[in-house]
């Protein structure tokens, strides 16, 4: 069984790609700096970081998944979500079966799904199943490499998780209060209330203790550096397109949101240069360990971190002016 046309759309953010392709298909097409903006994706950060070592790879997809629902909403579908822990154990096979018996069921009456850990530990598009193979057709960053079958036994990997979202219908949105819960959402996550207390380092003070980490010892990941880098810069300019078509919608807002663009195009700039320090998906090789190009990224997270402070203000200052 195969949905035709239900492929992830091109995005650093995964999640965000594989929403967009899905609002293409249930012909709710959206741009993608839009899809940013609404989901809330536009406004994430955290900084991974786990027995000494930071920036690690998991930082952008660590956010509250819970949340995902409710925030895909403003792009105009109803979502349902079936959530597990896939355990070793009869337990976890329960679960996985009982995920594989929801998830068929909304392919086969034509819903594609967002899913989390198939070929790798980001988001993808499920458009179809193959019974005889017992394994699930998906799109993703590795499909091109791998093909699309991931057999069910093998889903999700040993993180665990599984987490699907299924569009559940179209909304009727008040466009107004659609944009007023995009702003609340990027006050959210720049003040790093966005995701699970795991303790990890988030939003605006997350990108400080970047700073604090590059201009000390410890650790910093490579590939995990390059990464986070890469899917920052791209969600803060995506941020700012939307934020800027916000304000050409809503004139009463003009004076903030030009604000908070400007702000958010600053940081991208301020970040832009370590894309070239440390590119992906090879980090620079050595340059993460070389203490002068350390301080330098230190420095330029910490500009990165005042203008994304400022963005933060003239949003307040922008919700403000709602009644």
């Amino acid at each position: 069984m195969e949905i035709e046309g239900a492929r992830i759309a091109p995005n650093w953010t995964s999640a965000a790609g594989a929403l967009e392709g899905v609002l293409r298909l249930m012909g709710l097409p959206l741009p993608r700096h839009a899809v940013m903006g609404l989901s809330g994706h536009a406004w994430h950060f955290c900084l991974q970081t786990r027995e000494g070592v930071t920036a690690l790879p998991g930082g952008p997809t660590d956010y509250d998944r819970a949340t995902l629902a409710r925030w895909y909403g403003r792009t105009g579908l109803d979502w349902e979500r079936f959530s597990a822990r896939a355990v070793p154990g009869p337990q976890g096979e329960s679960a996985r079966g009982e995920a594989v018996s929801w998830a068929t069921a909304h392919l086969d009456a034509g819903r594609p799904l967002i899913g989390w850990d198939f070929h790798l530990h980001e988001h993808a598009v499920v458009y179809g199943y193959d019974a005889g193979a017992a394994a699930f057709l998906v799109d993703d960053l590795l499909t091109g490499d791998l093909g699309p079958a991931v057999p069910w036994a093998d889903w999700p990997s040993g993180l665990g998780d599984i987490e699907l979202l299924a569009p559940a219908g179209v909304l009727e949105l008040d466009p107004v209060d659609t944009v007023a819960g995009a702003l609340c959402a990027a006050v959210e996550c720049f003040a790093g209330r966005d995701g699970p207390a795991d303790g990890q380092p988030r939003g605006t003070a997350g990108l400080l203790a970047w700073a604090e980490a590059m201009d000390g010892d410890t650790e910093v990941d490579r590939a995990g550096n390059a990464y986070t880098l890469a899917v920052l810069v791209a969600a803060r300019v995506d941020g700012a397109a939307f934020l800027a078509d916000v304000a050409e919608a809503l004139p009463d807002l003009a004076g903030p949101l030009a604000a908070a663009v400007s702000a958010l195009r600053e940081e991208a700039t301020a970040l832009s240069p370590l894309l070239t320090l440390f590119p992906f998906p090879s980090g620079g090789h050595g340059n993460v360990a070389n203490p002068g190009l350390r301080r330098a990224a230190a420095m330029a997270l910490r500009r990165a971190a005042r203008h994304e402070q400022a963005a933060a203000d003239a949003l307040l200052q922008a919700l403000a002016l709602f009644d």
